[in-house]
């Protein structure tokens, strides 16, 4: 008798413990159906990039001085710099530049390391393509400046911020 009275005890707190369990659960659930949503439908919204975004690499021809150090300090050796020397001038002069996007790992160490700033990361992340040598840019390519997605008025602007509060409201026309 009891071990009965234990038994239905122990049962009593089990049954306690489980309620509790229940009420968080219900607690969390009810907290999440009070906020906004975060998903965002990408062709018509766009989210910022952060400051320090790592996107596609600007290159300013004019500046370049060929000095390779962006080809020894990427840990990929990725960039192709082609120059030729000057004897009159005793300096090089570049002929051709160019990155395979398909390969770079986006680490910025080419920014970083340019002695002469002539390179850049821009805010610029939809490099998809169905052709991988159409990610392999040269500097034709990789002169050309990005339009800012602030600036495209064809989509909504969304901030990465928790409440998700809209920066734009520029809104998609059919």
């Amino acid at each position: 008798m009891f071990s009965a009275i234990i038994r239905f005890q122990n049962y009593g707190q089990q049954v306690v413990e489980a309620a509790n369990y229940i009420g968080q659960g219900f607690a969390v659930t009810s907290d999440h159906s009070n906020r906004l949503p975060i998903t965002v439908q990408y062709p018509y919204e766009k989210n910022l990039p952060s400051e320090r975004f790592r996107g596609r690499i600007h290159f300013e021809f004019d500046k370049c001085i060929a000095c390779e150090v962006r080809v020894r300090v990427c840990p990929i050796n990725l960039p192709v710099v082609d120059w030729i020397f000057l004897k009159d001038v005793k300096k090089k002069k570049l002929k051709n530049y160019s990155i395979d996007f398909g390969v770079c790992i986006f680490c910025g160490n080419c920014i970083e390391y340019c002695p002469t700033n002539c390179l850049s990361m821009t805010e610029e992340y939809e490099l998809s393509s169905y052709d991988r040598h159409e990610l392999n840019c040269d500097q034709t390519a990789l002169g050309r400046v990005p339009s800012s997605a602030s600036q495209d008025v064809s989509i909504q602007l969304v901030s990465n911020s928790k409440n998700g509060k809209i920066f734009g409201q520029k809104k998609f026309n059919n």
